[in-house]
């Protein structure tokens, strides 16, 4: 080949690759991790910091790609179509469970089509709040007023089939109350203006409201007394059972991931939870790592989905 002719075949190879997607360039150094919900909130901070984490420790570009809509469905089906080759993940909730109560027609398994690498972390789970001006001072103000005039005591979630909306009637259920709830896109502006009762908020959004002043927290459907929530009593405390949505955080691979890359990847999320900036979130959000290993969270995400399958339509909840 002459000089001329080759240069010119380096040429038109560079012009194909620019042409065609992810030929010269098949992004073998990019991790992208899916977030099926939008941006500008507590676990997509998560997300980022683990991301910023991992890309320390694998040297390689790891990106955060929100992918909201459809109560998360919209990414989380991106995910479950993709190649298992570990760069397409999905860092999820247990939304990621409960949308197998709530949909009959999911265009994906929420078990079979992916492989479960560990639960990241977890928080304390939902805070029954009222505004700090509420004359409900403790739960049984609460209680006594909703008894006294049934689906007029109204809570606000983040809509029809969300965690938060699940939780309150789950509370109801147990409380044998009878409540109003009210779906919003985002509760809190209308809670903080009084236009309804009360709300159950993640404790990376409580925490700072409480400490603003701006809102009492009655009870926490946590296990355990949050020390991050001193005085505040359990919903177990209180005699309720069954109160609880699980509030983990974590990342999933499309089916049929090699175990080999399932071990290496759960090693490096081990060592990115690790660094500063992961560390630095935990503080902001008062969560925990778990870091439960694969075949673990496999179960635990198994256990969930056929509790939410059978509870969720016995409490009424459909999604959207």
């Amino acid at each position: 080949m002459s000089r001329r002719n080759f240069i010119s075949s380096l040429t038109g190879a560079a012009l194909a690759a620019a042409l065609v997607p992810g030929a010269a360039f098949a992004q073998a150094d990019v991790i992208r991790i899916v977030v099926p919900i939008g941006a500008g909130n507590p676990f997509d901070t998560g997300a980022r910091a683990l991301a910023e984490g991992l890309t320390k420790v694998t040297g390689k570009s790891v990106i955060v790609d929100n992918k909201p809509g459809a109560g998360g469905r919209i990414g989380t089906s991106e995910v479950a179509r993709a190649k298992p080759d570990g760069l397409t993940l999905l860092y999820s909730t247990a939304g990621h469970a409960t949308n197998a109560g709530l949909y009959d027609n999911l265009p994906y398994d929420p078990v079979k089509d992916f492989t479960p690498i560990t639960i990241v972390g977890k928080s304390s789970g939902f805070v029954l709040l009222v505004q700090a001006n509420s004359p409900f001072k403790t739960i049984q103000d609460l209680m006594a007023a909703a008894k006294a005039k049934p689906e007029q005591i109204s809570y606000g979630s983040f809509g029809n089939g969300n965690t938060t909306h699940i939780i309150g009637a789950m509370f109801a259920r147990a409380a044998n109350l009878k409540l109003l709830h009210v779906p919003y896109k985002s509760p809190l502006p209308d809670f903080l203006g009084g236009h309804v009762n009360m709300v159950f908020m993640g404790t990376s959004t409580a925490i700072p409201l409480i400490k603003d002043g701006r809102v009492r927290a009655l009870a926490v459907s946590s296990e355990e007394p949050d020390p991050n929530l001193p005085g505040v009593p359990t919903f177990r405390q209180l005699g309720y059972k069954d109160v609880d949505v699980p509030a983990w955080s974590g990342m999933l691979a499309p089916r049929g991931m090699p175990d080999d890359k399932v071990q290496a990847l759960y090693a490096q999320i081990g060592e990115a939870v690790k660094q500063q900036a992961y560390q630095d979130n935990l503080k902001v959000t008062q969560g925990k790592v778990v870091m439960s290993k694969p075949q673990d969270f496999k179960k635990q995400l198994e256990a969930e989905v056929a509790r939410f399958k059978k509870e969720l339509p016995e409490l009424g909840i459909k999604g959207d």
